[in-house]
């Protein structure tokens, strides 16, 4: 019995893990209602996005240089919604979606290059790497 269970939890967590994906996402151009952001900008308050796919759903994470802090700060999400749509060139565009917030963000080309609507009038856009399978 107690080799069954350890076998169970073995292979509970090996489908646990097979099943998690995971992206950094790091902005190059960042746009909101009242401005263009600078390169300078961009560089000084590094904006960026994880996103954690797994069996307890999708979290993205909005990231940046606090301005008071001056370390890293993240708010964390659990995404309402995720949809996949067929993209030019069969291609998919994976979308994640947080209502409350009007927040959203969108995996273009497998992944490799995302918009993000912050729901409050920005949009910003780059380059994503894989950071787990």
């Amino acid at each position: 019995m107690k080799l069954n269970l350890s076998v169970g939890v073995l292979a509970a967590m090996l489908v646990t893990q097979a099943t998690a994906a995971g992206y950094t996402c790091v902005a190059s151009r960042k746009v909101d209602a009242e401005r263009v952001y600078s390169d300078e900008l961009i560089a000084k308050y590094q904006y960026s996005n994880v996103i954690e796919e797994g069996p307890q759903g999708a979290f993205v994470s909005r990231c940046s240089i606090g301005q008071s802090t001056g370390k890293k700060e993240c708010d964390r999400y659990k995404m309402d919604k995720v949809a996949v749509s067929e993209g030019p060139a069969g291609s998919k565009i994976k979308k994640f979606y947080h209502f409350a917030s009007g927040f959203d963000l969108q995996l273009f080309g497998g992944g490799l290059n995302y918009v993000e609507n912050n729901g409050r009038e920005g949009i910003a856009y780059g380059t994503c790497r894989v950071i787990s399978p």
